[in-house]
């Protein structure tokens, strides 16, 4: 038996005076409000109402008891009203795991954004490449550029498709010359990242259908920025965001190969723990990033 709803019962029959007028207030049958005061009596091993059929008042101990209701559930109304308040303010702790390498060259700008127009978010962000999980490091959001997802009890909202690109320095491609074709890949230095569902094994689509490529590299890593860096340096192939690499394309210190062929994308997810009762903070970034994410040209 719900004993909160019993505590009501028992309140409500004190101040209205009577079982039947408790029971229209709380819109219960009358027996239903007398199943309730049984049950607390015999929990408290007392009698609570001294009742005739022409009057009903309380025992000592139900004076006591009705005292110590009337606190709880004063006390439990409080507390919910100022959860509920807490929900709905733009305001608190937002704690966003975020990965690196992106977040450094593309995402903290949107990310600024979103603090300079909500001060009074507390935002934390954790930067990490390595799975994160949610409920136990306490995260409200985790941003996670993947193929797929796996099968998860997560809610995953999908923010902006991640187009990647073949790149190397203007002095390697003249020393080493460009592929022509995906299988021409496996002659080059390429850089994996040790991150990626397709570290050593890269897919491609394009004139002449699907490609899949073994590459090899004397330099690898877990971190995207030190391949970009390696590439710069004329070290070899990278296959990375073009958004990561917008500056360096853009000043010809790195330039695109195949072209023609699309190598499989990457989509950028906002990843938490449940759809309902969705903080307002939290419903707010995820609406800020997906309006501004979604006209940005990954």
């Amino acid at each position: 038996m719900d004993r909160h709803l019993a505590l009501q019962c028992f309140c409500r029959v004190v101040e209205t005076g009577g079982f039947a007028a408790a029971a229209r207030d709380l819109n219960y049958s009358p027996a239903m409000v007398t199943k309730y005061i049984q049950h607390l009596e015999e929990c408290t091993g007392s009698r609570l109402l001294a009742r005739t059929t022409r009057r009903m008042q309380l025992t000592e101990a139900g004076e006591r008891f009705y005292a110590y209701c009337r606190r709880v559930l004063d006390d439990t109304e409080r507390t919910l009203g100022a959860i509920r308040a807490a929900r709905d303010e733009l305001s608190g702790r937002l704690v966003l795991a975020v990965p690196v390498s992106l977040t450094l060259t593309f995402l903290k700008d949107h990310l600024h954004a979103f603090h300079v127009a909500q001060p009074g978010i507390e935002l934390e962000l954790r930067l990490a490449d390595r799975p994160v999980d949610l409920v136990r490091d306490g995260i409200d959001i985790a941003l996670r550029g993947q193929a797929r997802l796996d099968d998860s009890s997560l809610v995953a909202m999908p923010l902006m498709v991640i187009h990647r690109v073949l790149a190397a320095a203007p002095d390697y491609w003249r020393q080493q010359g460009k592929p022509e074709h995906p299988s021409g890949l496996s002659t080059h230095n390429c850089l994996p990242y040790l991150f990626g569902s397709d570290a050593m094994r890269w897919h491609f689509d394009g004139p002449g259908g699907p490609q899949t490529v073994d590459i090899h590299g004397n330099f690898r890593t877990d971190n995207s920025l030190m391949l970009i860096d390696a590439a710069l340096r004329g070290v070899g192939v990278v296959l990375a965001p073009r958004v990561m690499m917008r500056a360096e394309i853009a000043e010809r210190r790195l330039e695109t190969a195949l072209d023609d062929w699309r190598a499989e994308p990457r989509q950028l997810f906002a990843i938490y723990p449940s759809r309902e009762h969705l903080p307002a903070r939290v419903r707010t970034l995820l609406n800020f990033l997906k309006e501004r994410l979604a006209s940005s040209d990954g």
